[in-house]
């Protein structure tokens, strides 16, 4: 039996006439602010590997946001980011089986995540999925801007 009320999502890759929902979407989602949150930097982004920045859709509406990086070496995901009116609804599950597929057909076979250590939901979401803590290593990073 198929439940009606819970609405259909579909996931494809982002577009350029998507960035403003993109911007909008991780500002509504207070996704953690970061120097790439611009038009800029996502046209930059798109230019490789399109295919591992999704969206997820609700009708018209841009409900959800994975970005999936791939240098031959290491993969990684960035920026799952769901709006908070469609969360628990499996939207960020749907964006990660999806991103890892894509991954795993390049031929990853390990990916990593950043998520900020205050943000016990999203931590709790890892776990559930299956991500294990790294407790080994620390992240630096450094603003070229």
């Amino acid at each position: 039996m198929t439940d009606r009320s819970r609405p259909r999502f579909l996931v494809r890759p982002c577009r350029i006439a998507d960035i403003p929902h993109v911007l909008d979407l991780w500002a509504r989602a207070a996704a953690g602010p970061s120097v790439t949150d611009t038009e800029a930097a996502i046209r930059l982004r798109l230019r490789r590997d399109r295919q591992l920045f999704l969206l997820a859709w609700n009708k018209s509406r841009v409900v959800g946001s994975i970005i999936g990086g791939w240098d031959g070496w290491r993969a990684s995901i960035a920026r799952l980011a769901v709006a908070p009116e469609y969360r628990r609804e499996g939207v960020a599950s749907l964006l990660l089986k999806a991103v890892e597929a894509e991954l795993k057909a390049l031929g990853a076979t390990r990916v990593g995540c950043i998520v900020l250590d205050n943000n016990v939901p999203a931590r709790a979401f890892w776990s559930s999925a299956n991500y294990r803590h790294d407790g080994e290593s620390v992240r630096y990073y450094k603003d070229l801007v």
